[in-house]
């Protein structure tokens, strides 16, 4: 298993993985990252920043899950399609992404990282809750807004740790 940054090799296979969890949970619809006009494209809209990632697990030559940030402003990142693929889901694949997300925007200088999602994921709003995500009454500004989401949650970094 490897955990690596996207490639232009990737694009598909991820745009794929990405429609394809969500069709599982009925958020094929717009207001979701299905309708995203960069989903098909990952690398060329993580390239256009210079304080963005997004990263790919793969395993035996198959991207079995992902995620990314990218920036909201200076100072406030976006955690941005974490999926994982459902054969693979509670093997610790979110807590390796999260890890690498959270250590690379806080690198990049971000002192908070922000997430929308769903009621209709209760598994990722735990994780989230265990990474010491803190719930938001309404959803911070931003051109990559979801309208289908109805859960907005902030993180701030603790700046005094080591990276």
């Amino acid at each position: 298993m490897i955990l690596r940054e996207i490639q232009k090799k990737d694009n598909r296979a991820v745009a794929h993985l990405i429609r394809q969890i969500l069709t599982e949970f009925s958020l094929d619809k717009k207001g979701t990252a299905y309708y995203d006009p960069q989903l098909d494209d990952l690398t060329a809209y993580y390239n256009e920043y210079d304080k963005a990632a997004y990263f790919v697990i793969e395993d035996g030559g198959e991207i079995i899950a992902s995620g990314g940030f990218a920036p909201i402003s200076s100072a406030v990142a976006e955690l941005q399609k974490l999926y994982v693929k459902k054969e693979c889901r509670g093997r610790g694949l979110s807590t390796l992404l999260m890890d690498k997300i959270l250590k690379e925007a806080q690198s990049k200088g971000y002192q908070q990282i922000y997430l929308e999602t769903t009621s209709l994921l209760p598994q990722a709003v735990s994780v989230y809750k265990k990474y010491g995500f803190k719930h938001l009454d309404a959803p911070l500004e931003n051109e990559n807004g979801h309208s289908a989401m109805d859960i907005w949650m902030i993180k701030t970094f603790n700046m005094d740790l080591e990276l």
